[in-house]
């Protein structure tokens, strides 16, 4: 079973509707950008953490923790 990175942020994205397509536009990267960032294949920037953090309201642990 493939283990699920950041549920939390993926969670808020559900809340608010936003798409991977969307979720580029609020950080000024490209789709492709996003895709690996969620997949784990690149490591999030941390200005990329800070815009999210601020888009959510959301503080670093509840969006980028994974819960084992």
């Amino acid at each position: 079973m493939k283990k699920i990175l950041y549920p939390g942020l993926l969670g808020e994205m559900a809340r608010h509707g936003d798409t991977q397509k969307s979720l580029a536009k609020i950080l000024g990267v490209t789709y492709a950008s996003v895709c690996r960032r969620i997949t784990g294949k690149k490591e999030w920037t941390i200005s990329e953490i800070e815009k999210l953090c601020e888009y959510y309201g959301k503080d670093y642990y509840e969006l980028f923790k994974n819960k084992d």
